[in-house]
């Protein structure tokens, strides 16, 4: 008899754990029968391009797919039902789309198309001004010039040790200087040949015996660049038959610039000397002789209130 009971006690517990891992298969079938897929494209609204790593989620889960190079994608295991899916993409605004179902063992087509997430900017404006101080952007104004035109800039000026306008244009082919002589020499013609222009206006003489003004009183450092025109041309005034010699200043960017300078001398030899003096005048050579005021007029018919 007890070995009997065992027997059915054992048997009962067996047909239990049968019952258990039955029941078990036929929920998780159940649970599998009662899902669906979503599959369908990615692509650009303007251009039909596919999009190639989009994401489409469904909302409420973290179930989603990636696009393919195709621009297609494949959701697995979504469960029956109405879903809410939601596209995005780098640069791309998101779409969303609501009311999607899905049927159990059963496949639902959904396609995207973005449209490109577009920033709008303002207008922006690049100004860039060429380095005429540079040897290479003279050569090159000089390759498309109609004129033949020379110029010396002024990093060739302080690379030479040209201190001013006068010994800049001598280093020009045709343009020679003589020692004693206020001017240069164009192709042999001298003073009353030339014209000197400061950034293309005329500059009168300081002298009035020379028709030129002298070019040393033009530094380096207020130079940009010395151009030489030594041809005739509709733009050039007729009475400069050797030449038109153009001075360019710099042009002062961004950066504010003040300069002052100040110099004296002494002379050893003549302190403590007694020099012959004017009568009437002081060691600086002032009269000490008090003037009258010319403007004052002394009416005998003035009145002393």
């Amino acid at each position: 008899m007890k070995k009997d009971s065992k027997l059915m006690i054992s048997k009962a517990k067996v047909l239990f754990r049968l019952s258990v891992l039955l029941l078990f298969f036929v929920s998780a079938s159940a649970i599998y029968a009662q899902t669906g897929t979503i599959k369908g494209t990615i692509v650009d609204a303007k251009t039909k391009e596919p999009l190639i790593g989009a994401s489409v989620l469904v909302e409420g889960t973290t179930n989603g797919a990636a696009a393919d190079l195709d621009g297609n994608f494949v959701i697995n295991n979504v469960s029956a039902g109405t879903h809410t899916l939601v596209a995005s993409y780098v640069a791309y605004q998101p779409v969303t789309k609501t009311g999607i179902a899905v049927e159990t063992n059963r496949e639902t087509v959904v396609d995207f198309e973005m449209n490109s997430d577009d920033i709008s900017l303002e207008a922006v404006e690049v100004v860039a001004r060429a380095n005429r101080e540079s040897e290479n952007i003279l050569l090159l104004e000089q390759k498309k010039a109609l004129l033949a035109t020379q110029a010396v800039g002024a990093r060739e000026l302080s690379r030479k040790g040209i201190g001013n306008a006068e010994a800049a244009v001598s280093k020009v082919s045709g343009i020679s200087k003589q020692e004693g002589v206020k001017n240069v020499f164009v192709r042999g013609l001298g003073d009353r040949y030339n014209a000197t222009t400061l950034n293309g206006f005329l500059v009168p003489s300081e002298d009035p015996e020379y028709k030129n003004i002298a070019l040393d009183f033009f530094g380096t450092d207020i130079i940009q660049n010395v151009g030489v025109n030594k041809v005739f041309s509709g733009s050039s005034t007729g009475d400069a038959g050797g030449a038109i010699i153009d001075i360019s200043s710099k042009e002062l960017i961004n950066d504010r610039a003040f300069g002052a300078e100040i110099s004296g001398g002494l002379n050893r030899g003549t302190i403590g000397v007694d020099f012959l003096r004017q009568d009437g005048s002081n060691y600086l050579g002032f009269a000490n002789n008090k003037k009258p005021n010319e403007n004052k007029v002394d009416f005998a018919n003035s009145l002393d209130p």
